[in-house]
């Protein structure tokens, strides 16, 4: 319970600027109860986490977002003072073969640069995602605030949008009686889901979340179509015509 309260309360540290004051002063207060509460329990904590999510997704999604695209175009700006020339002059190199910052995150770095360059690529990646992070934080609160606010609403649409299809899949767990395994399996994806507003899960996807309706529609029919496939059927032979 209490790795999960961390988890939480890293949630509430990282949120993007403009993000509303009164949300996360409203999470502060629901993780200072859970806290209280002798009888909290896991899942408790993740209620309250899920919900917040829920106010969060869409504006960490827009953040994420504006620092991605600062990262491919001025990274490396903030990337090659942190490299020694030596070092600076390998990246040159890594660059040639089409790789750049982004590929240094995904690890496909390993093959090119030693175990101790990459060691010093970590620590030089780690000042540069400060740097980024507060070069972000400027343009958002200052230039960008227009068009940042904008995607945090196209987000929050989406976002609509996913919860219509999570509450569909809902709706056929409920439903279903024939295949009660299934229907377990269905809300556990949707919790997946959930956890994924909130860092408790993989990245929420609203492709995963769409074509998750179609699959376990077909693992209804196959399941049906399945059933009592290994009970041996009974011939009487005497009673044929």
């Amino acid at each position: 319970m209490q790795s999960t309260l961390f988890i939480y309360k890293h949630l509430c540290a990282r949120l993007p600027p403009l993000f509303p004051t009164e949300h996360l002063e409203s999470a502060r207060a629901e993780i200072a109860r859970l806290e209280r509460e002798k009888n909290t329990g896991v899942e408790d904590v993740e209620n309250s986490m899920i919900k917040f999510g829920y106010e969060a997704w869409p504006w960490n999604q827009a953040y994420r977002e504006f620092l991605e695209n600062a990262e491919a175009q001025v990274g490396e700006h903030f990337l090659l003072p942190h490299l020694s020339d030596e070092m600076r002059e390998k990246f040159e190199d890594y660059r040639h073969y089409g790789m750049g910052l982004h590929d240094l995150h995904s690890g496909r770095s390993a093959e090119y640069f030693t175990s101790d360059e990459r060691a010093l690529l970590c620590e030089a990646l780690v000042e540069t995602q400060k740097q980024l992070r507060a070069y972000v934080d400027r343009d958002i609160c200052g230039l960008s605030k227009k068009k940042y606010l904008a995607r945090v609403k196209e987000f929050a649409r989406i976002l609509e949008q996913i919860k219509e299809k999570m509450d569909e899949l809902r709706a056929l767990a409920d439903k279903e009686e024939e295949h009660p395994a299934l229907a377990g399996e269905i809300r556990q994806r949707v919790r997946l889901f959930e956890h994924g507003l909130c860092l408790l899960g993989p990245d929420l996807d609203y492709d995963a979340v769409c074509g998750s309706i179609d699959f376990f529609h077909g693992r209804r029919q196959d399941l049906s179509r399945m059933r009592g496939i290994n009970i041996p059927k009974q011939i009487d032979f005497y009673n044929q015509v």
